[in-house]
């Protein structure tokens, strides 16, 4: 029996690595003034951070509609006998929603579909992704991986340091974090996405001290079974930070991805970043 991967942009997968495992990626919606893209596919995460700052209509986004969810999932029945899609938090956005939607719709279908929920976004669902993906190359069944992926989504953990709380209150997604607006003069808000929604978590007085804040969560949150540096805009942080924390990888490596842009579009240019899987304990 085999079995197709899928999960959707917000997972901000480096294509490379969604290719490695043959993971499908549907993308979500970028609506800018009256025009629509296609999240990583027809407008690229760099086009989206040069395009923020200077809107005069704030950017939206929405989920993949329930009939490109049946498209995608009719094309990969072609092919599979299960498929397991996995996606982000449904407190943030309708894709789980979606996706229910049109498995129901295609009762009739005899292709099994398992959807999950992970209440995560980024690289800590892009990660929950890549590691069902092995497992079902290691002979996993659709139940075992639907297991897996839920015990992934317990211990993955995505954090953000932002220059500026402005794009996750413009755009509806401040969450739990909403008491750290009106007090952050010049400071750099540290948010964890926690039960599906942004959370804060704790204050850097300036940039270099946000930066070595995340170093040192990545060490805190050791030993890890997958992490990832997350950048908008500023590459070169990244870097930096992931040569710092590789070693508590159990390869010594720390991937380096940008957020695209339906993550991009609320966190905003010079967020930084982790995705990350905590190893499990015992």
């Amino acid at each position: 029996m085999s079995i197709a991967v899928v999960t959707d942009s917000t997972s901000d997968l480096p294509v490379d690595l969604a290719e490695k495992h043959g993971i499908s990626v549907i993308p979500l919606n970028v609506h800018i003034e009256d025009e629509t893209f296609l999240d990583g596919v027809t407008i690229s995460a760099d086009e989206m951070y040069r395009q923020l700052p200077d809107s005069k209509v704030i950017p939206t986004t929405s989920a993949p509609s329930v009939g490109s969810f049946i498209e995608l999932y009719e094309e990969l029945a072609k092919t599979h006998d299960e498929i397991i899609s996995i996606h982000l938090s449904s407190k943030l956005s309708m894709t789980h929603n979606s996706a229910v939607n049109a498995v129901e719709e295609m009762n009739a279908s005899s292709t099994r579909i398992s959807v999950v929920d992970t209440q995560q976004a980024s690289m800590a669902l892009g990660w929950t992704a890549v590691r069902v993906a092995e497992a079902i190359s290691d002979g996993a069944s659709l139940d075992e991986a639907t297991d897996l992926a839920k015990n992934l989504s317990e211990r993955a953990v995505f954090i953000g340091m932002v220059d500026t709380l402005t794009y996750l209150v413009r755009g509806g997604r401040i969450g739990k974090a909403q008491g750290f607006v009106g007090s952050l003069l010049r400071v750099r808000p540290i948010l964890i996405l926690r039960d599906g929604e942004a959370h804060p978590m704790e204050r850097a007085r300036n940039r270099k001290k946000g930066i070595a804040r995340i170093k040192a969560l990545a060490a805190e949150h050791a030993p890890l079974e997958k992490l990832a540096v997350l950048y908008t805009t500023d590459e070169a942080d990244a870097r930096d930070i992931a040569n710092d924390v590789a070693e508590f990888t159990p390869d010594g490596v720390a991937t380096v991805a940008q957020l695209g842009p339906v993550v991009g579009n609320y966190l905003g240019p010079g967020t930084l970043g982790l995705g990350l899987i905590k190893a499990e304990s015992g």
